[in-house]
């Protein structure tokens, strides 16, 4: 690699970043570095956020950064205390899988600032509201990254049953906050698990077919 090009270790783990699915039918036996996932939480929050959250979300004991988003990390261990209870619900879906398998998942939500006026639907469609969303996704990326620069293959998943009332309660997430993703990672050896990758990856088209330079016509203006 180049040493007269900086950018390119950036550009090579963006690039090289892929969504991983695990899933085993048994829990693993992995236990969780917290230090290494620590590492990575701190590294993803210095996405940029453009206003702070609002003050209703700020007057719980812990967790009382301005940041518009907050995350919920679980170890190996409390990943398969969470598997067990969606099995006990009978549940059907492939995240008692994922959770079988993962070394940790990382629970990302945002903050929305509340309605000053009636409105229907999970959260007020303000321009505040839009950028808090726009600066979790940013935090959310940066785990990402940050996990495929150490070898960690993730999934960031929207969530599924861990979107439920119930599951924050589990995780002590407040009902006011809202999930983004379910980011689980991985143990970098899969040999024992059943592994999928993202549907999408390759239908992104090139450069050309999604960006292009503006150029303004000033003879409009005559």
């Amino acid at each position: 690699m180049p040493e007269s090009d900086p950018g390119a270790i950036v550009r090579q783990t963006i690039r090289s970043r892929r969504t991983t699915k695990a899933y085993s039918d048994a829990p693993l036996q992995h236990a969780t570095d917290r230090s290494v996932v620590e590492e990575l939480v701190e590294t993803a929050g210095w996405a940029p956020f453009h206003r702070p959250a609002a003050s209703v979300h700020l007057q719980r004991d812990t967790l009382t950064s301005v940041v518009p988003w907050r995350f919920y990390m679980l170890d190996a261990a409390c990943c398969r205390r969470v598997r067990q209870r969606l099995l006990d619900q009978n549940s059907e879906t492939k995240v008692p899988r994922m959770l079988a398998a993962a070394t940790a998942l990382i629970q990302v939500t945002w903050l929305p600032t509340p309605s000053k006026g009636p409105f229907e639907g999970l959260f007020e469609p303000s321009i505040v509201n839009m950028e808090h969303i726009a600066a979790t996704a940013a935090a959310a990326q940066n785990l990402v990254l940050a996990a495929t620069a150490r070898g960690i293959p993730s999934y960031w998943s929207s969530g599924g049953a861990l979107r439920d009332r119930e599951a924050f309660g589990w995780l002590d997430i407040p009902e006011r906050e809202i999930l983004l993703g379910s980011v689980y990672l991985f143990p970098s050896d899969l040999e024992p698990c059943e592994t999928t990758g993202g549907s999408l990856r390759e239908q992104r088209g090139d450069v050309t077919t999604w960006a292009q330079w503006v150029e303004l016509d000033d003879s409009a203006k005559e």
